[in-house]
């Protein structure tokens, strides 16, 4: 019988800058589960995007929806969260649901996760960032088996972002607690937490590549002007500790995410110095560039599928941010006839 995640109910937290709910996952049978409705939206608006890519609309509300790499691990169910602005004490007004990719399907929670949610690759296990009382952030690991959850290298500070391995026996996230942001990777088997990036930089948004050799980043170089900054890729080789400057234009390149063969990646690029204006690249071996969007918008938190099907990302180009996904052919997008 085919599954979903249920919400358990959590606590929810307040700080002085926002208000993050914290949720916990359980795998119950598609039947018994509640608020399941067909999305008005469906099937996805498909259209072509500015270089001739078939762009499909996965979200459309009036309000902002968003994933960081919230795909489940069977490609089955999309985590999405929404923001709806703020409450009349000044507190986000925030929620997410699970959207069935095939069937339009949602599944609303009675709490909702509305950050960054990833899944293991075996799909038994969520990590997220949580916000805590003093308005710093934890990590916490959910089973979504036996319904426990647990803290990840705890840490007074800030810690963003995480993601996990291939194989499912590291975290890789980025942490202020060393001052700065920098790369971290926590071994879930020898409960080992390693720092693998020491810059007075902003480093954050790590990812390891599908052949579990290497970590993707993006550091920033410096603030050219409000709403513009200089953003580079990095990678770091886990066997030799080498770091790699992958990308040095001159302005933002940034929200890198690896192609299934872990060689090429897709990124945000702003190659015209106007602020809010992002479209996504692919960078080949060779370092040449392959647009696959533009236009006056933002394009951005690209993840591309372990089985090259789709590359999902946020983008603005409707008002509100919401979630899109590129058909993918090989390295290249499917192309509208």
């Amino acid at each position: 019988m085919r599954k979903i995640f249920q919400k358990l109910n959590v606590k929810n937290i307040r700080s002085d800058r926002m208000r993050f709910f914290v949720a916990v996952l359980l795998v119950v049978p598609f039947g018994l589960a509640a608020n399941i409705q067909k999305s008005a939206h469906q099937p996805f608006k498909t259209m072509t995007g500015t270089q001739g890519c078939v762009i499909e609309r996965i979200t459309s509300e009036a309000y902002d929806e968003f994933q960081h790499q919230g795909v489940s691990a069977d490609g089955q169910w999309l985590a999405v969260g929404w923001n709806k602005g703020k409450d009349k004490d000044g507190d986000p007004v925030r929620g997410s649901y699970l959207l069935n990719l095939d069937t339009g399907e949602k599944k609303h929670l009675a709490e909702p996760i509305n950050h960054n949610s990833s899944f293991s690759p075996d799909g038994k296990f969520l990590i997220g960032a949580q916000y805590t009382p003093d308005g710093k952030t934890e990590l916490y690991e959910y089973d979504l088996n036996t319904d426990q959850a647990k803290v990840i290298a705890a840490d007074p500070n800030w810690d963003f972002l995480p993601s996990y391995s291939p194989d499912g026996q590291s975290i890789v996230f980025n942490s202020y607690r060393s001052g700065n942001s920098e790369i971290y990777l926590y071994n879930r088997v020898e409960k080992k937490l390693t720092q693998l990036t020491h810059h007075e930089n902003y480093d954050a948004h790590g990812e390891i590549s599908p052949d579990g050799s290497k970590v993707l980043y993006n550091r920033q170089v410096e603030k050219i002007a409000d709403g513009l900054y200089d953003f580079d890729l990095y990678s770091y080789d886990l066997t030799t500790g080498i770091e790699t400057r992958m990308t040095s234009k001159p302005l933002e390149e940034g929200y890198g995410a690896w192609a299934p063969d872990s060689e090429r990646v897709v990124f945000s690029f702003n190659p015209d110095a106007k602020p809010g204006v992002i479209g996504l690249y692919i960078m080949e071996p060779d370092g040449s560039l392959n647009q696959l969007t533009g236009g006056n918008w933002k394009d951005s938190y690209a993840y591309w599928m372990r089985d090259g099907s789709h590359i999902y990302f946020n983008s603005d180009r409707s008002g509100a941010s919401q979630i899109y996904r590129i058909k993918m052919d090989g390295f290249d997008c499917v192309k509208s006839n």
